[in-house]
């Protein structure tokens, strides 16, 4: 009965440790998306990747929808930081237009039709 009763708070412990555990820090964690212009799995590789600036710790582009998901800590990145990063590899969001010249040198395959904005 008393390793019962022992195993019982044990259990009980560990959930509340972990699920603090998994709560902790979160309040800042937030979710972002918005458009990225692109073409292909060489754009994704590079808008995921540029994407990823300190702060930023889940970043996924959908060739599909060109919606760009982002998971950040709002204390350390701001979204229209993300969209900067990402326009400096080449790739137009919704907000901010890549430098001509960086498109330009986009891989053809990568070059996207730009909006006339």
């Amino acid at each position: 009965m008393k390793n019962i009763l022992v195993f019982g708070i044990l259990m009980i412990a560990s959930y509340f440790t972990a699920s603090g555990q998994t709560n902790a820090g979160l309040s800042d964690t937030m979710t972002a998306k918005f458009k990225v212009y692109g073409n292909c799995g060489m754009c994704e590789k590079r808008i995921e990747k540029a994407a990823k600036i300190e702060g930023v710790y889940f970043a996924d582009w959908s060739e599909e929808t060109l919606i760009l998901t982002i998971k950040f800590d709002l204390k350390k990145v701001k979204p229209s930081q993300v969209e900067k990063a990402v326009a400096a590899v080449g790739h137009d969001t919704q907000h901010v237009r890549a430098d001509d010249a960086v498109y330009a040198n986009l891989h053809s395959c990568c070059q996207y039709e730009r909006r006339k904005d």
